[in-house]
């Protein structure tokens, strides 16, 4: 037998020849597709196992035209509301014959970049991106992706034309506003963690990223429409650490003047209040009441549970996917939705002391 010259990857001419037929035949047989009699295709197969024969089916898929892989890069594994949207994405792409390959970019603009790039290189058919940052995004330009197609999940861009799945962050800030006053909340604070800056600050930094802009955004809104300024002792921007955010709900609950209720714009800020408060013996609900953003499965059996601002990132994630498999198979333009967020209320939400 002739061989390839490389005995560690027999090739599909190694089969043939061992099989005795053509190349064409065992690559019918192979890919089960096209007529082959039965003797034909079980004598191929037995020459592919005993060669240890593996089909290359990523260039198999590109002379097709596809690979049948969808790229998914998120921002941050364990926060639990992309833990879900990876879930999701990769049930619902198996069912549609399609493979997910998953990279995490820890809000890091560089490793961002990277993620696109190695996943360009595995010839992807398209990207679902949480992106990190809202500046500096040539690199997603659809002559630097190389016209694949993308969607943006959670957050959107100023970028025209790229589509988005996000959740109405700005409307659900809003209700988690309007639900504190309900209760007899006026002095309102709010605490944020974001990527883009590095220890704490009263200052509301630049470039948050869209689904942090419409929450501070709703918050300042819903204050200033009931006649309420919203003041800056009271509000705090932290680097990305549970420290920082700890660091922060310090200093807010520590002042003379302290807020009877804070807004935590996602689930590991609400924690680190949640534990600050314990520090300086503060009751959650009389004392502080706090409400999060996304919800979570330890959320309502805290002591007490804990109000949040859910984000349905299950049908964002299933929405996603699926305009991103409309844009793979029939070139259509990928479809931006926004969906309402549901506030749930829980016992971390009481009267205040002194209302």
């Amino acid at each position: 037998m002739t061989s390839s010259g490389n005995d560690a990857h027999p090739t599909i001419n190694d089969v043939a020849e061992r099989a005795g037929v053509s190349r064409a035949t065992a690559s019918r047989a192979l890919a089960d597709y096209g007529v082959v009699n039965s003797e034909t295709r079980a004598r191929v197969l037995e020459a592919a196992s005993e060669l240890g024969y593996v089909a290359n089916v990523v260039a198999r898929s590109m002379r097709a035209g596809s690979t049948k892989t969808i790229g998914l890069i998120i921002t941050q594994v364990g926060l639990s509301v992309f833990d879900l949207a990876v879930r999701v994405v990769i049930d619902i792409a198996h069912t549609r014959g399609y493979q997910v390959l998953v990279a995490n970019t820890n809000e890091d603009l560089v490793a961002e970049r990277d993620a696109v790039r190695v996943m360009l290189e595995k010839q992807v058919d398209g990207l679902i991106l949480v992106p990190s940052a809202v500046e500096d995004l040539r690199f997603l330009e659809p002559s630097a992706l190389k016209s694949k197609p993308i969607i943006l999940l959670d957050r959107s861009l100023p970028s025209p034309g790229m589509p988005s799945v996000t959740g109405d962050n700005r409307q659900g800030s809003r209700d988690a506003v309007a639900h504190l006053l309900e209760h007899g909340h006026e002095r309102i604070g709010l605490i944020v963690s974001t990527a883009n800056i590095r220890g704490v600050t009263s200052d509301r930094p630049p470039g948050l990223v869209s689904t942090l802009d419409d929450r501070v955004e709703g918050y300042l809104e819903e204050l200033r429409s009931a006649g309420i300024e919203p003041r800056a002792e009271w509000t705090r921007y932290a680097g990305d650490s549970d420290a920082l955010a700890a660091d922060a709900a310090r200093e807010v609950l520590t002042t003379t003047d302290r807020p009877s209720a804070l807004i935590a714009s996602n689930a590991n800020v609400a924690l680190a209040i949640l534990r600050v408060a314990q520090e300086l013996d503060l009751a959650v609900g009389p004392d502080i009441s706090v409400i999060g953003f996304d919800d979570s499965p330890w959320a309502p059996v805290l002591t007490p549970g804990l109000t949040v601002v859910d984000l349905p990132i299950e049908d964002m994630a299933r929405a996603a996917l699926e305009s991103l498999i409309e844009q793979i198979t029939a070139r259509t333009p990928g479809r931006t939705a926004v969906f309402p967020m549901r506030l749930i209320p829980r016992a971390s939400v009481a009267r205040p002391a002194t209302a």
